[in-house]
Order: C-alpha cells, then sequence, then structure tokens
C-alpha cells in the first residue's frame, strides 16, 4: 500500500535557519534508508517544496503503523506538523468508483 507523508515547519524550525534542526535533518537523511528497512518502509521519493517549507514523502508498507513509526523514530514529528495519507492508484480508485451509483 502506498503512502504519503506531508511535514510542514515553521521558517524558525526550517533547516536552511536553524542549525540544530539542519543537524538533526542531516543525521535523519544519512540513517532514513536502514530505519525504513528495519521497519519494513520502502521509501519512493523525497521531495522539498523550496521555501514552502513543506516536505512530501511517498512510501509503500503493509500499513499506516510502520510509516507512522517512521516518521515518529526518524524524529521529522519533532520539527514538523505530519499528515500520513494511505492512497489508492488511479486505476484503484477508478474501480472503486465504478462499483458505486452515480450522485449526478
Amino acid at each position: 500500500m502506498q503512502f504519503v507523508v506531508i511535514a510542514e515547519h515553521a521558517p524558525e524550525l526550517c533547516p536552511m535557519s536553524n542549525a540544530k534542526v539542519r543537524d538533526m535533518a542531516k543525521q535523519m537523511a544519512m540513517e532514513m534508508p536502514n530505519l525504513a528497512e528495519k521497519l519494513g518502509v520502502n521509501i519512493i521519493t523525497t521531495n522539498v517544496f523550496g521555501p514552502d517549507h513543506v516536505i512530501h514523502t511517498v512510501a509503500e508498507a503493509d500499513n499506516i503503523e510502520a510509516v507512522r513509526e517512521l516518521v515518529v523514530q526518524s524524529r521529522i514529528a519533532q520539527w514538523n506538523k505530519t499528515q500520513i495519507h494511505a492512497t489508492w492508484s488511479m486505476d484503484e480508485a477508478m474501480s472503486k468508483a465504478d462499483q458505486l451509483p452515480a450522485v449526478f
């Protein structure tokens, strides 16, 4: 199952401006692949929305608990407000839509 993690932080907690967060983020980036593997999470991509203070990660895991643990153990939750969304592929979403009567 795929999940999208959206992490947003305030400018004062941005690694661009906060030395402590920068050090923590650098350490996290080095440790993230091993932590993800240990938790059974496959990180597909992580992107930073430039100066918008938003980080977007797409990951695969058997369940949301594994992704939640990744967010906590990686310390992302210490300097970001995070949201974890379970997603469907477009084919899955269309299949579900076809199973329902149309409203309009």
